[in-house]
């Protein structure tokens, strides 16, 4: 039975380990996943644990709150404690609530570190939906230990919900970081290779393999493409070290290249390792240079690669914006802040950096003349959404095969179930009055567009039954107007639609 005592914690660990954790033998590791399990210690338990609707940052100062919050003596939330937000916990507190073996696996593999009479956490152990990841405490983040290792971070939950997850012969993760990527590919590919530049999370990424049940995957330490040769991949992901900064100070975000031109070269080599209809999917930054659109530079990037390439712009931050947020994550606001936006914003000014835009980047290997869209979305599903990005380039070879007004007049349209008619009314002289109608996608990419209501009773006719001509021609006798003109209007919004994901061929 459980003691009533409350767990003891110091008010705040400085403790910065420099050992790396070790990979358990796959009999041991189950064993952990198991205890893990049986104790709780998921996101869906903390986050009821501590009301919250998603998980405070490791980093964030609301110490007291949490330690408050998970005072009840119980497995998950002593495990909150060492392997979240990163405190030492006295040995007499442990016992009785956690059991010997796993302390003492705990400082076999190096999670735990004894001190004195204490337990002190060498690795975060973050729970996930379905893994659990471990990587560096947050004491190393603030020491600037340039191989610090990254807990799973919004980034590295996008690309998760935006891989492609098709089978795969071979899927490659480049730039693995704790290994999440990889993990997850290894559920639907016949094999997983895994690089890195930082051999540290080479060591955090085979630990969270093992820990997670997937041992095929094949680890590599090296930059960018070099570790795997000629090697050819029916999948690539990658959430690289992209930040545009002057500064180099860790191997997770920063890079020694200029500007955006890790990315491009990261984009550009993606190609030469894809099968035919294989995808690369990168998150990324890229500067606007003054004079210079955003979409005629990164146009660049895809040219002569044989790939068709899909864009979404998701955030812009002007410069001083972007070095006041990336100076903050950080720096706080230690003494080095002024200095160091000076040292940002001249590096900006030389380059003539107007913004810089992130988002996400999607490649697919074929052959014949090659398409790029580019769109802009601040906004991108909560859910996994790889189906819908292969339903875009779907789409958009659907469209180039049916580029004459012929072919567009024999597709069926067919409005998705996902869309919805939305009016706004205000006063009028004579009482209410439609001020506005849009057609907003209910599911998917977020997307809302401003229609006429003459389009919109168009659309409410596009139900997949009848092909376009028949629509159009309707349209003509019901508005008598020149059939030239509705017909042009009518296959310019099915094309538009179309690309929105609004309608479908049917």
């Amino acid at each position: 039975m459980l003691s009533s005592r409350r767990l003891l914690s110091s008010p705040g660990c400085h403790f910065v380990s420099q050992e790396a954790i070790v990979v358990p033998s796959i009999a041991d590791a189950g064993r952990i996943r198991a205890f893990l399990g049986d104790a709780q210690y998921s996101l869906d338990r903390l986050l009821q644990t501590l009301g919250m609707a998603k998980l405070p940052s490791p980093r964030g100062r609301n110490t007291a709150m949490l330690l408050e919050l998970t005072s009840e003596p119980v497995p998950s939330n002593l495990l909150f404690r060492w392997f979240y937000m990163g405190m030492p916990v006295e040995l007499a507190a442990a016992n009785g609530v956690i059991p010997d073996w796993f302390l003492e696996q705990a400082r076999s593999c190096r999670l735990l570190l004894p001190e004195g009479k204490q337990l002190l956490p060498n690795a975060m152990l973050i729970p996930l939906a379905d893994q659990w990841i471990a990587a560096d405490t947050a004491a190393r983040f603030e020491a600037s230990e340039p191989d610090f290792v990254l807990w799973p971070n919004p980034t590295t939950q996008l690309l998760l919900r935006m891989t492609v997850r098709h089978p795969s012969r071979a899927t490659l993760d480049l730039g693995t970081g704790t290994g999440v990527q990889a993990i997850k590919a290894a559920a639907h590919s016949e094999r997983v290779v895994a690089t890195d530049l930082n051999p540290r999370a080479i060591t955090f990424a085979k630990f969270n393999a093992r820990l997670n049940g997937a041992d095929q995957i094949d680890f590599r330490v090296g930059d960018a493409f070099a570790p795997v040769g000629e090697e050819k991949f029916d999948l690539i992901v990658s959430n690289p070290p992209f930040f545009i900064a002057p500064s180099n100070q860790f191997l997770f975000c920063n890079n020694p290249m200029d500007l955006d031109q890790l990315c491009r070269k990261i984009a550009k080599e993606a190609a030469c390792h894809l099968h035919d209809g294989g995808y690369f999917q990168m998150l990324c930054e890229w500067a606007e240079i003054d004079g210079e659109p955003w979409r005629e530079r990164l146009s660049e990037w895809f040219e002569g690669t044989g790939c068709d390439a899909w864009v979404m712009k998701c955030q812009s931050r002007k410069p001083h914006q972007y070095a006041s947020d990336r100076i903050a994550e950080a720096h706080g606001s230690s003494d080095s802040v002024p200095e160091l936006f000076r040292e940002y914003m001249a590096y900006y000014r030389a380059r003539k950096v107007e913004a810089i835009h992130d988002g996400m980047v999607v490649m697919r290997k074929r052959p014949g003349k090659n398409w790029l869209v580019t769109e802009e979305n601040d906004r991108t599903p909560d859910k996994p959404f790889g189906d819908l990005i292969v339903s875009r380039f779907e789409t958009q070879d659907f469209l180039n095969a049916h580029s004459t007004a012929a072919e567009m007049l024999d597709v069926r349209p067919k409005l998705s179930p996902n869309a919805q008619l939305e009016q706004t009314l205000r006063q009028g002289e004579e009482g209410w009055e439609t001020a506005s109608l849009s057609l907003r996608l209910m599911r998917g990419f977020p997307v809302t567009i401003a229609v006429q209501p003459l389009v919109a009773d168009f659309l409410a006719q596009c139900n997949g039954n009848r092909p376009l001509r028949e629509l159009v021609h309707s349209m003509v006798e019901s508005l008598g107007v020149p059939p030239e003109q509705v017909e042009s209007e009518c296959i310019g919004i099915v094309r538009k639609m179309m690309a929105q994901g609004l309608v479908s061929p049917g």
